[in-house]
C-alpha cells in the first residue's frame, strides 16, 4: 500500500469519527471536551459570559439584547439588562456547571420572569438555550412561555 493510499485512509477515518452525532447528553458533554479550542461549558463561571448576547423568544415572535456582568453584591453571581419587545429590565443570575439561570424584573423590585437554560457544548459556550416563563400578573392573562436562545454578539467569545 502506498503512503498515499495510507494517508488517504486515516483521513477518511478522522472525518468519520468528526462526523458522528452524539447520541445523548453525556455524549454531548464529551464531545465538547475534545473539540479543539472549545472550553468544558460545565466548567465555565459567570465572568466568561460578561458581555453581549443576542437574544431570541421564537414563540413569543421577540428579538432583542442581553448585557451580562458581573453582580455588584455577589461576585460569583451575574447582573445586567434585558432589551426586547420595547421594554427594558434587569437580570439577574447565575451560571454552574453548566446551568443557566436568570431572574428578570422590569420595575427593580418584583419578577417578571424566570430564564433557566443550559450552555451548548458544540457551541463553545457561545450559546446558551433554554425555557422563558414569564409570571402571571393580578388581573391579567398568564402570558404564554418561549424557549429561548441566546448568542454571544460579535463572537467575542474570550476563552
Amino acid at each position: 500500500m502506498s503512503l498515499r493510499t495510507i494517508l488517504g485512509l486515516c483521513l477518511a477515518g478522522l472525518l468519520a469519527a468528526c462526523a458522528g452525532t452524539p447520541s445523548g447528553p453525556g455524549d454531548q458533554a464529551a464531545t465538547a471536551e475534545t473539540t479543539a479550542g472549545c472550553p468544558d461549558v460545565t466548567r465555565l463561571h459567570a465572568a466568561h459570559l460578561y458581555g453581549s448576547w443576542q437574544l431570541e423568544l421564537p414563540q413569543a415572535g421577540q428579538r432583542g439584547t442581553l448585557t451580562l456582568r458581573q453582580h455588584p453584591e455577589f461576585s460569583a453571581s451575574l447582573r445586567g439588562e434585558f432589551d426586547y419587545g420595547g421594554q427594558r429590565s434587569i437580570a439577574s443570575g447565575d451560571v454552574e456547571d453548566g446551568e443557566f439561570n436568570l431572574d428578570e424584573s422590569r420595575d427593580g423590585k418584583t419578577l417578571h420572569a424566570f430564564w433557566s437554560g443550559r450552555l451548548v457544548p458544540a457551541a463553545c459556550g457561545a450559546e446558551i438555550r433554554g425555557r422563558w416563563q414569564p409570571l402571571a400578573r393580578p388581573g391579567q392573562p398568564a402570558p404564554a412561555e418561549s424557549d429561548f436562545i441566546l448568542r454571544r454578539a460579535g463572537g467575542d467569545g474570550r476563552w
